[in-house]
């Protein structure tokens, strides 16, 4: 079930439980009453995860991601994905850094005029992410 806070945009999936009503606070279904809250789910990490489908990027001509760079706030490591043409994805773990600031690199080989992008928090640690900038250079010819 995915749920749209209306007020703030934000967007939530539970799965495990066939709700029939929400609350704010509250799930209910068949098999009961659910409190929402908490910083697991029944025990396990909540994982976040941010997915930003795959667009056309600047051109036509390929792109290789030369850094991705985050303005992020928390603690432990976080999984960065760059999405390619249908189920390919490349997945690079890093650090966060007490500085708010950290880039992750991705590998050289990428090669591709459609990517998307994904960041998770594979621990469910919390997190606060204002900015991601993907550095890309451009092929001189390269289009196919």
């Amino acid at each position: 079930m995915i749920i749209c806070n209306t007020l703030s945009g934000a967007v939530s999936e539970y799965s495990g439980h066939d709700f029939q009503s929400i609350t704010p606070t509250h799930g209910g279904s068949s098999d009961g009453l659910f409190a929402f809250g908490g910083d697991t789910d029944a025990g396990e990490p909540i994982v976040a995860e941010i997915r930003l489908p795959a667009t056309l990027r600047q051109s036509t001509l390929k792109q290789q991601i030369q850094m991705v760079y985050l303005s992020m706030r928390g603690q432990g490591e976080a999984e960065f994905s760059v999405l390619g043409p249908g189920t390919q994805a490349w997945s690079y773990r890093f650090a966060l850094r007490d500085s708010e600031q950290t880039r992750c690199p991705v590998g050289k080989g990428i090669r591709e005029n459609y990517m998307g992008f994904a960041l998770r928090t594979p621990e469910g640690q919390a997190f606060t992410l204002d900015r991601i900038e993907v550095m890309t250079a451009t092929s001189k010819t390269r289009r196919v």
